[in-house]
């Protein structure tokens, strides 16, 4: 079991990732918002500075898992301008790692007196690609009906890596009328628009396709304490899509200053996902799970990922603002 296991990470990894590095992804993006779209810097109210904080832990019933960590941190100026930071490191079972980290700034071109904001950003960063060859199996390893990691592989194996500049652009619109009880928001962005040479070891140029992104959704005030937000969001790069739909919720509780977070989410042909959390005052955390639903069922048990996420919201003097932003 445990060889089949190995194998099994073996393969997945050489069919997401080897041939195309793909970004690594999280079903929670509407809590990563810096690095769901770059003109979501900055593009919030009620507070000064803004920190997200998000870890992914995919394919535990294997051998190796796929580990995502991200941390966001972006200020808001007048609601005019944003600044800020994200750093984020995809580990694929300790074979092949993507790290990023980068700078992103957004402009509202509307007037910050208005009930919405239309903004642009950009992020500029690095990337950096490492393979580990050392941690495979090969055809000369199968020995007796398994593979034995202890046997010579006959191939001559080495650590490669790259380091990329890095560059995305982003559009936004967001509703945020308080006297209408429905405020709707689009977005779009597009990723590595200089699609960098990703060719590890330099034999022949393997350039990183664009990654195109959209999301949009409705934030539905039924009543003072119940927020409705269905939601979706499209991205593409190279061959590879991905749709995701689902709906959010955040429910008062009582006359206090929590709140309940919970809903559901589809990722095409990939998971169902739950989502649950707890928000107070102007912090807020979130659990979610995928439930697998692509071919690799049989072999995970249908086992996919779990994944938590904070955000936090504050000033730098430290009071407490009423907080009516939110990133559900």
């Amino acid at each position: 079991m445990r060889t089949s296991k190995n194998l099994l990470s073996t393969l997945a990894l050489c069919g997401v990732g080897l041939l195309r590095a793909q970004d690594g992804q999280l079903s929670q993006y509407d809590a990563a918002p810096v690095m769901l779209n770059p003109a979501l810097t900055g593009m919030y109210e009620n507070a000064e500075f803004r920190m997200a904080c998000n870890v992914r832990s995919q394919w535990n019933s294997l051998a190796s898992n796929f580990l995502t960590t991200a941390f966001g941190y972006d200020l808001s100026f007048q609601r005019r301008f944003g600044v800020g930071m994200s750093l984020s490191n995809y580990n694929m079972a300790g074979i092949m790692n993507n790290f990023q980290f980068g700078l992103s700034g957004a402009y509202n071109v509307s007037d910050p007196k208005a009930h919405h904001t239309l903004s642009t950003g950009v992020h500029l960063g690095l990337l950096y690609k490492k393979v580990n060859d050392q941690n495979l199996l090969w055809d000369s390893q199968y020995s007796n009906g398994y593979f034995n990691s202890d046997l010579p592989s006959g191939e001559i194996t080495q650590r490669g890596a790259r380091l990329m500049p890095d560059v995305s652009v982003g559009l936004a619109y967001r509703s945020t009328n308080p006297r209408r009880s429905i405020n709707p928001f689009v977005n779009a962005a597009l990723f590595h628009v200089t699609m960098p040479d990703e060719s590890i070891y330099r034999t022949a140029k393997s350039k990183m396709p664009i990654r195109y992104s959209a999301n949009g959704g409705v934030r539905v005030k039924l009543s003072e304490g119940l927020i409705l937000i269905p939601q979706g969001l499209y991205m593409r790069q190279g061959n590879d899509q991905q749709i995701h739909a689902g709906m959010m919720g955040e429910f008062a509780i009582g006359g206090s200053v929590y709140s309940a977070i919970c809903g559901a989410s589809y990722r095409v042909r990939d998971a169902i996902v739950a989502h649950v959390g707890l928000k107070h005052k102007n912090s807020a955390y979130r659990f979610s799970y995928d439930v697998n639903t692509s071919p690799l069922r049989s072999y995970s048990r249908s086992n996919g990922a779990f994944e938590f996420s904070i955000i936090y919201y504050g000033t730098h003097a430290g009071r407490e603002r009423r907080l009516t932003s939110s990133a559900f």
